[in-house]
């Protein structure tokens, strides 16, 4: 039993609880929430992926708005996805997709949405509804992961986690374990891509490629690159960093194309 418990501490040493992942995520949110407020347009706010709702608590109390928010499974992820008290209405948020927003037409002066994009089925279609239900004066602040943060994923994988692919690729027979390709020993998966590795993200998630995505939908006014962290889920090794190169996130600031 000894040996046992040794091993599971072993296995389980780079993972974080769901108390320090919620705090480094909530960190991170916070230095991306405070590089965009100054774009927020106060009135009515929607949350396009509002998760448990901590950026709808944010709009209500730094700009004074009032906050709706849809998600496929609300409070199932983000900050506060155990249980917050986040002093946003329930009835407030609604259980969709991005792809069919369930407001109507030019309803919100600012619709928001942080690290959703790259998750959904079809990203021009999500950019088109949020389109209109945006305001023809109003403002669309959208936030994706870049390729640097593919990086430092793949990096902290490959120094964390590659005992636990190589256990899974031996062992799934025999512990219950997922099942791990030999590729994905040294290439894990994709962050948002059923099927696909962090190759796909490298190339995905590159700020040029996003800003063309966006750009067929909105004029892209802004770019905003908040800071270079690493992947909240697992050991922090190395500090939050501020670069006017490198992000681990981009935000783009848009209106709609007149």
């Amino acid at each position: 039993m000894a040996l046992k418990s040794t091993l599971l501490k072993i296995y389980n040493f780079p993972l974080l609880s769901k108390e320090k992942t919620n705090q480094n995520q909530k960190k991170i949110r916070d230095v991306e929430w405070e590089a965009v407020k100054p774009f927020i347009k106060a009135g009515k706010f929607l949350d396009v992926g509002c998760g448990a709702g901590y950026a709808m608590q944010r709009a209500q109390e730094d700009t004074n708005s009032e906050a709706f928010g849809i998600d496929p499974d609300p409070m199932g992820h983000g900050v506060g996805r155990q249980g917050s008290n986040f002093a946003v209405k329930a009835e407030n948020i609604q259980k969709a997709f991005a792809e069919q927003i369930p407001f109507a037409d030019s309803m919100f002066e600012t619709v928001y949405s942080s690290h959703v994009l790259e998750h959904v089925n079809d990203e021009i279609k999500s950019l088109h509804e949020m389109s209109r239900v945006l305001k023809n004066d109003g403002v669309l602040i959208i936030g994706m992961p870049t390729a640097s943060m593919a990086a430092i994923n793949w990096a902290t994988n490959l120094m964390f986690t590659t005992h636990h692919r190589f256990v899974n690729f031996f062992f799934s027979p025999f512990i219950n374990t997922t099942k791990t390709s030999f590729k994905e020993l040294f290439i894990p998966r994709s962050h948002s891509k059923e099927g696909s590795s962090l190759l796909f993200d490298l190339k995905a998630y590159k700020v040029k490629r996003w800003e063309q995505v966006i750009s067929q939908v909105f004029e892209v006014q802004k770019v905003v690159l908040p800071a270079l962290y690493a992947y909240p889920e697992m050991r922090q090794w190395f500090g939050m960093k501020k670069s006017s190169k490198y992000s681990s996130s981009v935000f783009f600031i848009c209106v709609k194309k007149k």
